[in-house]
């Protein structure tokens, strides 16, 4: 009797602590890499009112079954409410999954207010203001959804950088932040305006701003975009003397990951390796091709610091891992290694990757 007493007391327990929870629901797509098939889902995501890590459980819509039941699934990094909304990607045990609708009116009512989409152009005097706006926006609760470079229409030497941003206030409070961040020369060329499907071009056509020359490649990983640290990345490289030649956001396949980082797979312990690979397909990264004079393989390699982060903070703590990484798996960036791979790395983000998408 004592035993069945505390079983029932265990189980009321979970039960209310089940119910702590506020309660989400999306409707989202996969499309499997093999078959090419998209299959649709009902995403529900528990938020705790404990400050737990949310949960989440997925319903096979076609086939009316459960797909995943309710629990905390991390390991592609946490699932965060600020990544859920229309058009946003997030990755659940190694899926990809697509936002497309919210799935009930409370949802939508919540998420539709808080999560309204700003489509940027900063040009000309602002580009080098890139690193100090991300970060601004970041603070200001704004989340980098995509971002690429094209072309400055205005004539400028330098590229244009052209962003969604998702965030309470839209286009009226993103402004209000470029304005508290930089010069009114930087403000005066940077616009803003609510993203429409009109915007979308900019982001999925083939034009890009990579030069393939004299070249190395930076990766800001997943982690470090959910971190809110990508715009201090940016202004390190362009504080030291280094450019940007081309910007370009993606959200990896696993198989994607694996093929760039094959060269690695027999150097790296197996369990870190395959770490390695889910965390660089567990969410939105951004590509940029950096280019200096010839040493600009082993200067952006000194920059970010050793790729073990203790090493890095005991033996080079100004460096960009010593001061925004984790462990050795989230060291905030990849860079190239060796200086006859910068084009070739440059060459698979920005010619070979944008095709295959």
């Amino acid at each position: 009797q004592q035993f069945r007493a505390s079983l029932a007391s265990l189980e009321r327990q979970i039960l209310e602590a089940m119910a702590d929870a506020y309660k989400y629901n999306f409707q989202c797509e996969h499309v499997e890499e093999a078959s090419q098939m998209t299959k649709e889902f009902l995403l529900t995501v528990y938020s705790r009112r404990n400050g737990s890590p949310n949960e989440i459980s997925l319903l096979d819509i076609k086939a009316k079954r459960q797909f995943l039941k309710r629990g905390v699934y991390d390991d592609d990094g946490p699932m965060r409410l600020e990544d859920m909304y229309v058009g946003g990607e997030i990755t659940v045990c190694a899926r990809k999954m697509k936002i497309v609708a919210y799935a009930d009116s409370a949802t939508r009512e919540l998420f539709q207010k808080n999560c309204e989409q700003v489509y940027t152009v900063i040009g000309g005097a602002a580009f080098s203001d890139i690193g100090t706006l991300f970060t601004a926006a970041t603070d200001n609760g704004f989340t980098i959804k995509r971002v690429k470079t094209l072309p400055d229409s205005q004539g400028s030497r330098s590229p244009a950088v052209h962003a969604e941003l998702v965030g309470a206030g839209g286009p009226d409070a993103f402004l209000q932040v470029v304005a508290q961040s930089v010069g009114t020369a930087s403000a005066a060329a940077i616009s803003a305006e609510a993203a429409s499907s009109s915007n979308e071009k900019a982001f999925t056509g083939k034009e890009c701003t990579a030069t393939f020359d004299s070249c190395s490649l930076c990766l800001i990983r997943p982690h470090a975009m959910r971190e809110g640290t990508a715009g201090a990345v940016i202004s390190c490289i362009m504080n030291a003397g280094l450019d940007i030649s081309a910007m370009q956001s993606y959200t990896l396949l696993k198989n994607q990951a694996e093929n760039f980082y094959e060269v690695y797979k027999t150097v790296l312990p197996s369990a870190q390796y395959a770490a390695m690979i889910s965390e660089l397909a567990s969410g939105t990264m951004i590509a940029l091709e950096v280019r200096g004079q010839d040493d600009v393989v082993p200067r952006l390699r000194e920059l970010s610091g050793p790729f073990d982060t203790e090493i890095a903070k005991h033996l080079r703590p100004g460096t960009i891992r010593a001061m925004y990484g984790r462990d050795n798996v989230h060291n905030v960036v990849h860079c190239t290694d060796l200086p006859e791979d910068g084009i070739l790395e440059s060459q698979y983000f920005f010619s070979i990757l944008p095709t295959v998408n």
